[in-house]
């Protein structure tokens, strides 16, 4: 079983204007449409979309909370979430304007320590067979280590693979307890080595640099270039994105996760996975919303399973 964690998930109102957003003045919406957002909450989502389950865990609060648990359970995917007593779950503004989209993003609840205790037992009862993918920012409500807990409570003889998807400065908790998986983007890796990653070479060089801190496999997501990826055997790959025109790229590095955990399922095989994820997350990105399986099997059939090692990222 896949289990992903969304520390502070949300509802996202997405609303497309009739005129240019401008600040200090009066818009009116020509569409709009409330989703249940968070990147664990979209992984899930788009493995339910490929055909395999998963639970979502997260903390919610409040209507916001009642009606993100509504919407996530109207997609097919199965929650866990922890109801907390303070606050309420983001709502998260989207303002899209092609190619562009403004963001404003809410709080969250207030989440005690013993509602990260509550989680910490249902996380520490995983098998070895099970998936955790912790997934997203900590709020600063919650303990900046909380991944790194979550890790600490693993028990070691059925310790389950941990795929990690969070900003730059959660990988200094994590590293040390050697992940199966992580998928910073290039900013993130980046941020976190503070180097200048411009072409391929140095992206490898980032991750051999990630390696000798813990991590096993790094799946390092390029946008529009595709992504790198490099496997705890240090055997590396540059795979092209298909083509196909982005229309919105929120949850394609989610949809990455899914594609990658989807096919690793059924080929036991990182290299396969890797490629798949370039063609779930580029489903994604050239879809409204999260991806159909049917998109991604279109785009999946279009790639070549060859690395391209042209240099520019940037």
């Amino acid at each position: 079983m896949i289990y992903t964690v969304t520390p502070s998930p949300s509802l996202d109102l997405l609303m497309q204007l009739q005129t240019p957003l401008r600040i200090g003045e009066n818009h009116r919406a020509i569409k709009e449409e409330l989703r249940p957002g968070g990147k664990g909450i979209n992984i899930s989502i788009m493995l339910y979309n490929l055909g395999v389950t998963s639970t979502a865990y997260g903390f919610v609060a409040g209507f916001s909370g009642d009606e993100l648990m509504r919407l996530t359970a109207a997609t097919g995917v199965k929650t866990g979430f922890i109801r907390v007593r303070r606050g309420r779950t983001r709502i998260n503004v989207r303002i899209k304007e092609q190619p562009l989209q403004t963001s404003i993003n809410g709080l969250g609840p207030e989440v005690s320590a013993d509602d990260i205790q509550y989680l910490v037992r249902k996380i520490s009862d995983l098998k070895a067979e099970d998936y955790l993918v912790l997934a997203g920012m900590l709020p600063p409500s919650l303990p900046q280590d909380m991944y790194a807990t979550f890790f600490e409570n693993l028990k070691p003889e059925s310790k389950p693979k941990v795929i990690v998807d969070a900003p730059a400065d959660q990988l200094k908790y994590v590293l040390k307890y050697h992940p199966f998986l992580i998928k910073p983007n290039l900013k993130e890796l980046s941020d976190y080595l503070n180097l200048k990653l411009t072409d391929a070479s140095a992206v490898l060089e980032a991750c051999h640099m990630l390696q000798s801190e813990g991590a096993r496999n790094i799946l390092v997501s390029l946008g529009k270039h595709g992504a790198i990826f490099m496997d705890e055997k240090q055997n590396s790959y540059r795979i092209p994105a298909p083509g196909g025109e982005m229309i919105d790229k929120t949850g394609a590095g989610d949809s990455m996760i899914a594609g990658f955990l989807s096919d690793y399922l059924n080929t036991n095989s990182l290299e396969s996975a890797a490629y798949m994820a370039v063609a779930t997350g580029s489903a994604t990105a050239t879809t409204d919303g999260i991806a159909t399986k049917e998109t991604v099997q279109k785009l999946r059939a279009q790639m070549s399973d060859h690395s391209d090692w042209g240099e520019a990222l940037v």
